[in-house]
């Protein structure tokens, strides 16, 4: 798991899903570690949590593990998600959907704009870089009060402002491949990281001599950001290697 995906079993749902689900949308993924689909959705939902960052949570629940709670919200398949609000099922999915798909679905659960949820510093930056207002994300961050500084979550902001930060160069440059990292930039910066870690793969792919290897530090870079567990970043490392070797 990570700091923006926790885990939660039978001890801890009322806790960690229903009574906090009181202040925002609770994403709850349902899976098991031999399910295919489920590998493929829980670096999308990484995304999804770090986008959302202070508006909405996400928790996965091992099937295998917590029987009883997969009997107690008929889960028949996985991976399915259940996305709760005010203390109860507010919608859900099954199977494997793009990620601009599932923050069109998380979006309208959101706490309203004047909560105190959605007005945290790091909320705020979040949805300003998501947006492209680089100067206001900065704005918020520097606001972050300093026992928060040096949260993971502050950390992951303050590195996608730095590839917001590149990308105007990068926008107004000429180079062929100039448009193909300018999209892994703006979905860094977004925290599109899937979509990001295609574009500097495939850069790294076509060019090298490109930026001075641009593609590939900018992979080890988003590598930092989701962190060395991340099954995004363990997917990612081994496809690197195989174009590196």
């Amino acid at each position: 798991m990570s700091d923006h995906v926790q885990a939660t079993g039978l001890a801890t749902f009322q806790q960690d899903v229903v009574e906090a689900s009181r202040q925002l949308p609770v994403i709850v993924d349902f899976w098991a570690s031999w399910c295919g689909p489920c590998r493929t959705l829980a670096p999308i939902l990484e995304n999804v949590a770090r986008a959302f960052t202070g508006r909405a949570r996400v928790v996965k629940v091992d099937t295998d593990a917590e029987q009883q709670l997969a009997s107690r919200f008929q889960i028949r398949s996985i991976p399915t998600v259940l996305l709760f609000r005010d203390g109860k099922v507010a919608s859900q999915f099954v199977g494997v959907q793009p990620e601009h798909a599932i923050r069109d679905w998380v979006t309208p659960f959101l706490p309203a704009p004047d909560s105190p949820a959605a007005d945290s510093p790091e909320a705020l930056a979040g949805r300003a870089l998501a947006a492209g207002d680089v100067a206001a994300a900065r704005a918020h961050l520097d606001a972050v009060p300093a026992n928060r500084i040096d949260s993971e979550p502050v950390r992951a902001l303050r590195a996608r402002l730095a590839f917001a930060d590149e990308l105007p160069a990068v926008e107004s440059g000429t180079a062929d491949l100039d448009a193909l990292y300018a999209e892994g930039l703006r979905a860094a910066a977004g925290g599109a990281y899937l979509r990001a870690a295609e574009a500097f793969l495939t850069l790294t792919v076509r060019s090298r001599a490109y930026r001075e290897d641009a593609g590939r530090l900018a992979l080890l870079r988003l590598f930092e950001i989701v962190g060395a567990g991340n099954e995004l970043a363990q997917d990612y490392r081994r496809r690197l290697a195989q174009v590196l070797h």
